[in-house]
């Protein structure tokens, strides 16, 4: 007769792994899918996502520039419309979609006030001889969307005009060094603390904004200072989440996140709509986030973390505290079981970790190439929102409510034929969408088509973003799982810093360079995604040494398959036969 012990050998394949397996023996204990993890997950993967989604965005909109020409004054003297006016006063030349338009930085050197009707007829008819010089006298905004924007309040304009790039990139910048620093302090000092850092920061640097904008160095200072924290502020809850959940809940907590974020995001346009002026925008979208700092109580610590960096007495207390709201209770032998995982914790060189192995170091560099493919495509989508005809609050809305069927379907998807092949397929179509676009963007008859062209890329973009966030929690181990995250988001947001340059090339150049740019690199992703393991169905790695063997016994073209031991049948092998 085989003993308990035997027994989770043969499931398990070795006693190093069997020590792997103790904690998921006792949260099986206390509760994987109960009411402590639906309270958390609502509130904090939820809940909190929809108010930190706005101020992660909102410079977007913050920073729209409207529609301007040159003023040029006199027409107050006359009786000309404003169109009309703007005929004599102002030059046309071609813009990037190859449509002719007022000169948005040019004038008609007009030296003397002209206030009679004769003496505009006869500027018209000498308007070809005319010479053109430079706004001389400020520009004139079209105000029928926003009533005052970061850019008409300080007029970021003409050859101010890369203020508004630099800024997105100084953003960009804030979020690599936070993500950075923070994803490793995560690992270093836990979740808890870095999320209530990540929050304050973020709330208070984003509102200090609205007093900055007349200086620009000071401006950008305050804007990193808010950026910092962008990433790292999603990334602790999401951790936590899964780590003290059940595997077959790890889809359904980022899908959760995902939610939050898009209707965030889908909120925000609608606010910016009703105020119409940044500053008020700015802290209605940015403040409430300060709220959940009076949340402390309810934000816990990993167990799962403390019981890798081997304390095992506030482990124990946090597992009581799931435990109780649970309804069910600790083994008599849990002090016992987290001294056995204590004895063997591992050694941590931080980054380098993630290096430590041929294997680990494929998939962290896959892993990292697909965030920042990700990452700087939507980024890109985004920002090149504010340059579509329309409503661009509307416009705003409708790319981002395309993500809430992207991430259901992404979710279906990954779970039924795996991350990998859902990754794969969804590069494919997108690489063949942009070509779509590429050729009708800029064709004023087809306008209704390239936007819901451009609609689906963003949607097949949600569903890749979201399993590569997916992915990388699952395929990282506990000790540096947060680090693992925060090293693709670093990239990401790194590489992001080329989005708002992209807008620049296709707002000043030709329309079509964004999305050349995204069909290129999602077919480099779509390669990427096929060489990196399934996760779907496989046990969290706890140690680097179940890191380096992750995936090696996995075929190319094979579909993931449920492993034949599962979580239920693991369950219910005693911990006292662990002893």
């Amino acid at each position: 007769m085989v003993d308990n012990s035997s027994r989770l050998s043969f499931l398990t394949g070795s006693g190093e792994v069997d020590r792997d397996a103790l904690f998921d023996r006792l949260m099986n204990h206390v509760g994987l899918n109960g009411k402590y993890q639906s309270r958390f997950n609502f509130v904090f993967n939820f809940v909190f996502v929809i108010f930190l989604a706005m101020p992660y965005l909102n410079l977007v909109l913050a920073l729209t520039t409207p529609e301007h020409w040159c003023h040029v004054p006199g027409r107050n003297e006359t009786n000309f419309t404003e169109e009309e006016w703007k005929s004599l006063t102002i030059p046309r030349v071609t813009d990037e979609s190859g449509k002719e338009s007022y000169s948005k930085c040019q004038m008609y050197n007009v030296s003397t006030q002209l206030n009679t009707t004769a003496s505009l007829q006869s500027m018209n008819n000498n308007s070809t001889r005319l010479q053109i010089v430079g706004c001389q006298n400020g520009w004139v905004y079209d105000h029928t969307w926003y009533t005052r924007t970061v850019v008409t309040q300080e007029n970021w304009v003409c050859d101010k005009e890369l203020y508004v790039t630099n800024t997105f990139v100084f953003s960009r910048a804030g979020d690599v060094i936070g993500t950075f620093v923070f994803g490793q302090l995560g690992d270093a000092i836990g979740r808890r603390p870095v999320f209530f850092v990540t929050l304050f920061l973020l709330a208070v640097g984003r509102c200090l904004t609205v007093f900055t904008a007349s200086n620009y160095p000071l401006f950008l200072t305050v804007t990193v200072f808010g950026s910092v924290s962008q990433s790292a502020a999603f990334q602790s809850p999401l951790v936590l989440g899964t780590e003290m959940s059940s595997a077959d809940k790890r889809a359904h907590i980022a899908m959760l996140q995902c939610l939050g974020w898009t209707l965030g995001v889908c909120l925000m346009p609608l606010v910016a709509w009703a105020t119409r002026d940044w500053v008020a925008f700015l802290i209605i979208t940015s403040a409430p986030c300060g709220v959940f700092l009076f949340a402390y109580k309810w934000f816990p610590e990993s167990a799962r973390w403390l019981a890798a960096r081997g304390e095992t007495t506030r482990c124990a207390r946090e597992l009581r505290n799931i435990a109780k709201t649970n309804g069910s209770s600790l083994p008599n032998d849990t002090m016992l079981t987290l001294r056995k995982i204590a004895a063997k914790k591992e050694r941590i060189y931080g980054l380098a970790s993630l290096f430590s192995n041929w294997r680990l170091a494929k998939n962290t560099t896959l892993i990292v190439y697909l965030w920042v493919v990700n990452s700087m495509t939507y980024y890109t989508l985004m920002l090149n929102v504010s340059s579509m005809d329309g409503n661009p609050f509307m416009n705003f809305f409708w790319q981002s409510l395309v993500e809430l069927p992207g991430y259901v379907v992404g979710k279906y998807f990954s779970d039924r034929y795996g991350r990998r092949w859902t990754q794969g397929a969804l590069f494919l179509f997108l690489v063949l969408s942009v070509v779509v676009v590429i050729c009708i963007v800029g064709r004023p008859d087809l306008v209704w088509l390239t936007t819901a062209m451009v609609a689906f890329v963003k949607f097949c973009f949600t569903i890749t973003y979201y399993v590569v966030h997916l992915v990388a929690v699952e395929t990282y181990p506990t000790c540096v799982r947060q680090t693992g995250t925060s090293l693709g988001a670093v990239m990401g947001s790194s590489m992001g810093i080329l989005g708002p340059y992209i807008v620049f090339l296709g707002s000043t150049y030709d329309v079509r360079y964004p999305y050349i740019i995204i069909g290129i690199v999602s077919a480099t992703g779509m390669a990427a995604a096929l060489f990196l393991p399934e996760t779907l169905h496989q046990r969290l790695p706890e140690t680097l040494a179940d890191a380096h063997n992750f995936g090696h016994d996995q075929k190319f073209w094979s579909l993931p398959q449920k492993p034949v031991c599962t979580e239920t049948e693991m369950s219910e092998v005693p911990l006292k036969s662990l002893a």
